[in-house]
């Protein structure tokens, strides 16, 4: 097993999510970046959506109890193996007794550990994915602290892995979304379609699993919208609501299955993995894209990967 030292500013047990599930008011959570989580586990020899720990902003300390091997990929924090710096995005061997800190995020958001066989943990709903909101999956439905013991499976795995060169994405505090136009969209004034599309936005100290408030132009709807009284509509995570005060909110991983706000852009499906690397103090931008070209990207990112990571897509 492992051992929580330190649980850093928030670790929970996540795996692909639990789907399915959001006309029942639950949303799928999982990892917040699929595609880091996806690349940790692909190193340590695992099925790409075996149970894994997500530290977001860092801080974490874990002791191992046994020889095993883990991946790490995601944000780029301060990462050492018994005061040792290691390389991100790669499988490291360690033993028993070893102890692996990762101090403060400098670019990006989470980080991902998989252990080699992945975490034993029981089951909710299909998924061990943790839901702080409702406290559920993980250990107790909480973030993992300190004296925490995870049981590591014993699931069949290969060895561990490499990832070729030209296949680590690039990670940075400054995060750019390609985005289509959501059902309100045309409710915008005609400043604020320009704004959406040319200054960036700061994400701010309200972000978490949940979604970001970003702070920027403000985002006005025409007068005849703000005359409409809208009803609760279906959110999913990625879709940029404008509240009255005209400061976005970006939903995330763990966000609400509705809301009452409008609805002016969808995040496209293959950048739906960089919203888990949104921090903080990030800056955020908002580029347009073609419907048409949409599922175009998809099927060139999935086709890219898919031959590395078998079985997954974005």
């Amino acid at each position: 097993m492992i051992e929580i030292l330190n649980g850093g500013t928030q670790t929970t047990i996540q795996d692909s999510g639990r789907h399915g599930l959001r006309h029942l008011g639950m949303p799928a959570s999982g990892a917040a970046d699929k595609f880091s989580f996806a690349l940790a586990n692909w190193m340590a020899g695992n099925r790409w959506d075996a149970p894994a720990l997500e530290c977001a902003l860092g801080g974490l300390h874990i002791r191992f109890t046994s020889d095993t091997t883990f991946g790490l990929a995601g944000a780029e924090m301060w990462a050492q193996v018994n005061g040792q710096n290691i390389k991100n995005f790669t499988a490291i061997s360690v033993h028993k007794g070893d102890i692996l800190t990762l101090s403060f995020a400098r670019d990006g958001c989470r980080a991902y550990i998989a252990i080699a066989g992945g975490l034993k943990i029981p089951e909710f709903m299909a998924s061990v994915s943790t839901y702080l909101p409702a406290k559920i999956g993980g250990i107790d439905g909480r973030a993992l602290k300190a004296g925490d013991k995870l049981p590591i499976s014993h699931r069949p795995r290969e060895m561990p892995r490499s990832i070729p060169k030209g296949f680590i994405p690039n990670l940075s505090r400054h995060v750019v979304l390609r985005s289509l136009p959501a059902p309100e969209w045309d409710g915008l004034d005609k400043a604020s379609r320009r704004h959406l599309f040319v200054s960036p936005f700061h994400a701010s100290s309200a972000t978490d699993r949940m979604g970001s408030r970003l702070r920027g132009d403000k985002i006005s709807m025409s007068k005849q919208m703000t005359e409409v009284s809208m009803t609760s509509s279906p959110l999913i995570p990625g879709t940029l609501q404008v509240p009255a005060d005209g400061q976005p909110i970006l939903a995330l991983a763990d966000g609400h299955c509705t809301g009452g706000y409008p609805r002016i852009l969808q995040v496209i499906r293959a950048d739906l993995w960089l919203l888990g690397q949104i921090a903080p103090g990030s800056q955020v931008s908002f580029r347009r894209c073609l419907s048409e070209d949409a599922p175009q990207i998809l099927k060139a990112r999935n086709s890219f990967y898919n031959g590395l990571i078998d079985g997954f897509s974005f």
